[in-house]
């Protein structure tokens, strides 16, 4: 799928003018918190021996999570780590949060049954023009999620690099998909994450004037001014040993600057 290669892009410096009605990093300073680790997955399948970056089996993803769980992770929320980076506020021992991509069906019936069985929550990001359609998350999928205390986060559409957007497509790309999840679970959709993680600050920008607090890219380092919409996420190699997953996470978080 085209979508797939381009996560690899190198992230564009971004200025520091203020985004619209969001505090900024000259209120607060991201580079004096300890960074928390973000995961971020994608396709979780049954009976597969395929685990790399795009893919994981479903008894490799149980591993990874009873790995995180017998080491003493606790997953945290979006709306928990605004107030962190703002203010500073205490965290669980070990806080993680962990996030899916793209819709795919097993994120329920896999993922989520697995999250439970540990006390975990996730945070789902749904690419709109899936929803229903065979291997995606349906309507009630989702709308069951976000009862149990999943977050719902928006994806786009139909998965564009919004860099080469212009304002004409935002409303479809942005806006629609925020209000037709908030349709469905009767809740604010507050998160955003970038397809293939490319974002600059046009992107930023309108991703905050569509009313989201927060986004998230992939492998490029957070902004420091613009540290709630470009939070860092590790894509998780579905060939880790929990005890080599647990490793990457404390290299690619702790040398963050």
């Amino acid at each position: 799928m085209k979508w797939v290669i381009l996560w690899l892009l190198l992230l564009p410096e971004f200025s520091s003018e203020n985004l619209s009605g969001n505090t900024t990093a000259r209120e607060y300073s991201v580079t004096s918190r300890q960074h928390i680790p973000v995961l971020c997955y994608h396709n979780i399948k049954k009976n597969t021996t395929k685990n790399d970056l795009l893919f994981i089996s479903e008894e490799q993803f149980k591993r990874q999570m009873k790995g995180l769980y017998d080491s003493g992770y606790h997953t945290i929320l979006p709306n928990q780590l605004i107030q962190y980076y703002k203010t500073g506020t205490g965290l669980p021992q070990h806080p993680i949060l962990i996030s899916f991509d793209d819709a795919h069906e097993e994120h329920y019936s896999i993922a989520a049954p697995v999250l439970q069985q540990y006390g975990f929550k996730g945070i789902f990001f749904v690419m709109t023009v899936a929803i229903n359609k065979k291997g995606y998350l349906s309507s009630n999928q989702i709308q069951q999620l976000a009862n149990v205390g999943h977050i719902i986060g928006a994806h786009t559409w139909d998965h564009p690099n919004i860099v080469k957007l212009n304002n004409r497509d935002y409303m479809l790309q942005l806006n629609k998909p925020k209000k037709q999840l908030e349709q469905i679970i009767s809740k604010p959709v507050d998160c955003f994450a970038y397809p293939f993680g490319a974002c600059n600050e046009a992107a930023i920008k309108a991703v905050s004037n569509s009313g989201y607090t927060t986004a998230f890219q992939l492998a490029g380092a957070e902004n420091n001014n613009y540290p709630l919409f470009t939070i860092r996420r590790l894509m998780v190699n579905g060939s880790l040993s929990p005890a080599a997953l647990q490793k990457q996470i404390h290299t690619t978080f702790q040398q963050l600057p």
